[in-house]
């Protein structure tokens, strides 16, 4: 985090002490962290190393084997060499992401860019620029901004890497939440298109996003990145949504 922010956050949160996303107490004297209180931070369901190593769906069950992908995955792999998420999209993380993506609370994009910039050394891989998922400048001109890339950015320079706004929309598309898995996946698309192929060809991409549900949207620019020639594409988010696969995952047993 840039030491001038890291100033303002701590001034802020002196004198106007804010209330926890997860459960409005009031967090004084900057104690809070990713917009939460101690205690709702310890409600957090962080998702673990048990998963398949194509689509981050976790998997109940032994300890599985490196790079093992589930039976979708197999069938139908994704665009992108492996999606990492930390956490589960339930209470109260589904608060954070809100938060960030409708309240305009940016300082949120910075504390999780610092916790996924952990978690991608943790993982031991390496890339050589950062990408994020972009929105329809519509949508752009509605929101003023594009949480993925409030993300990106600050998470880049914990990396000491460098951005390129590479991936655009084709179109506009409708809100991926009331579709089904099948639906998102046409609703996406080609819809995102890359502009600056020449940035990515042969070049390790880590693309950024704030959420995965059935990973249609990172797919889909994946895609792009991959039509521009990237060599290699690592998905990383702040949260995966349970969802409809969730069911299916922990009837995923390894033996």
């Amino acid at each position: 985090m840039a030491v001038t922010d890291l100033l303002i956050e701590k001034l802020l949160s002196a004198l106007l002490p804010m209330p926890c996303l997860g459960c409005d107490r009031l967090v004084p004297d900057g104690r809070h962290y990713i917009g939460l209180c101690a205690r709702c931070r310890g409600r957090l369901s962080r998702l673990g190393t048990n998963r398949c190593s194509g689509c981050g769906r976790p998997l109940w069950g032994a300890h599985l084997p490196p790079g093992y992908r589930c039976g979708a995955c197999r069938r139908q792999p994704k665009a992108f060499d492996r999606l990492i998420a930390l956490w589960a999209f339930k209470p109260p993380m589904d608060s954070v992401i809100h938060g960030l993506k409708f309240q305009r609370l940016e300082y949120l994009g910075r504390h999780l860019a610092r916790e996924m910039a952990a978690r991608w050394r943790a993982e031991r891989l390496d890339a050589d620029l950062v990408a994020w998922i972009p929105l329809h400048w519509q949508r752009y001109l509605g929101r003023g901004y594009n949480q993925a890339e409030r993300i990106a950015r600050p998470l880049a320079r914990e990396l000491e890497l460098p951005t390129c706004r590479v991936l655009a929309r084709t179109r506009a598309t409708p809100h991926q939440t009331a579709l089904a898995r099948a639906q998102r996946e046409d609703n996406v698309r080609g819809s995102v298109r890359a502009r600056r192929p020449a940035r990515v060809a042969g070049r390790r991409v880590l693309l950024v996003d704030d959420v995965a549900t059935t990973g249609a949207t990172l797919d889909a620019g994946a895609a792009a990145l991959r039509a521009a020639g990237a060599a290699e594409i690592s998905a990383l988010t702040a949260a995966r949504t349970p969802g409809g696969d969730e069911p299916y995952a922990r009837r995923t047993v390894i033996w």
